[in-house]
């Protein structure tokens, strides 16, 4: 699961740094203590410096301060302009906190307010959220939200594929695997989607095409080569089938799947 920050800058531009123009060697010598001491002493200068109190916001949360980050927070929330930066504190604060329902509460109404001009890694990591707590319909909203943020972006694509999937829409996650493909002819994951489509009914001949293009397309991907090598197998093919399965162990070695598959066949 992605974390975002709610600009996408750097909080440790204040690291080595004193408030204005003089610098001293910081009394604390841990960077993210002094980003934080440095930020609020400049808001002790300029209170309404709203992109400092944001930043100020994220390193109290990497910190583990979420008290102090909420409370910045509840000073952003009373502007229309920093609003949704006030949610996207809470929500980030209460992930941190594992209250992954006030984390989608709060996610969800700064992305309502932003919509298409939302944080792309915040309307992912909400969408993401909403999938685990299997909320199909709303993960999808985000995750075409998403694509429509970066239109570019096979993740969304392929996350849109996934829920298609999970919901038995085997049609439309065929032709979402499709797209996300055309938007990234590597992404292996989404041929290894299409070739389960295929494998779970027993269409083995058809589905190895797409495994070799996982396996070609991420020569270290483990699934690509576990699954190809189960093809390998049930089409007859055993030194192939035992040669993936062998590869897949050695990209992950703890593979439980693979592992058991490939002792059965050796133990014939």
């Amino acid at each position: 699961m992605k974390l975002f920050y709610v600009l996408c800058i750097p909080v440790f531009f204040a690291a080595c740094q004193q408030s204005g123009n003089e610098q001293k060697t910081p009394v604390v010598t841990d960077s993210l203590s002094v980003a934080i001491d440095n930020m609020r002493k400049d808001l002790a200068i300029k209170p309404s410096d709203a992109a400092t109190r944001i930043f100020l916001a994220n390193a109290l949360i990497e910190q583990g301060n979420y008290a102090a980050a909420d409370s910045q927070a509840a000073f952003l929330e009373k502007y229309p302009a920093t609003l949704p930066n006030a949610f996207y504190i809470y929500g980030l604060s209460s992930l941190n906190r594992k209250d992954t329902a006030t984390a989608i509460t709060h996610l969800t109404k700064a992305i309502g307010l932003r919509k298409d001009s939302s944080e792309y890694e915040a309307v992912m990591l909400t969408g993401d959220l909403l999938l685990d707590k299997k909320e199909y319909n709303k993960a999808l909203e985000l995750y075409t939200l998403a694509s429509r943020i970066d239109s570019t972006s096979a993740e969304a694509s392929y996350a849109a594929a996934e829920v298609y999937n999970l919901q038995g829409k085997e049609t439309q996650a065929r032709q979402q695997y499709v797209q996300t493909l055309a938007l990234d002819p590597a992404y292996s994951p989404a041929y290894i989607g299409l070739g389960n489509l295929l494998s779970k009914y027993g269409k083995w001949k058809e589905a190895l095409p797409h495994y070799n293009m996982a396996a070609k397309a991420d020569p270290t991907n483990a699934d690509a080569f576990y699954l190809r090598g189960r093809a390998l197998l049930t089409l007859g093919n055993q030194p192939a089938g035992i040669d993936d399965l062998t590869k897949a162990l050695s990209f992950r070695k703890n593979f439980p799947e693979a592992r058991q598959l490939l002792d059965s066949v050796k133990n014939q």
